[in-house]
């Protein structure tokens, strides 16, 4: 059963996978129908917006898979 990727609380690479390929769509539709400076330099500033989303991202799940990792090690040593 698919879903949809996650913006808030991103679980897996799907998530930040999704939100990368739709934003790269999204500013090439954009450059492609508009040509000026302005709308250059607000999908550069989108741009870097998303990649410092895709760090948080990914710093996130590394984060929830440690601590679940953690989670998982007592558990088995309390057995």
């Amino acid at each position: 059963m698919s879903r949809l990727p996650s913006i808030r609380h991103p679980v897996s690479f799907f998530d930040v996978f999704t939100v990368t390929a739709v934003s790269i769509v999204v500013v090439a539709a954009v450059l492609t129908v508009w040509h000026g400076t302005f709308v250059r330099t607000e999908m550069a500033v989108f741009t870097v917006f998303v990649f410092g989303w895709v760090a948080w991202a990914i710093n996130r799940i590394l984060e929830e898979s440690v601590h679940s990792s953690q989670r998982d090690r007592r558990r088995n040593w309390r057995r």
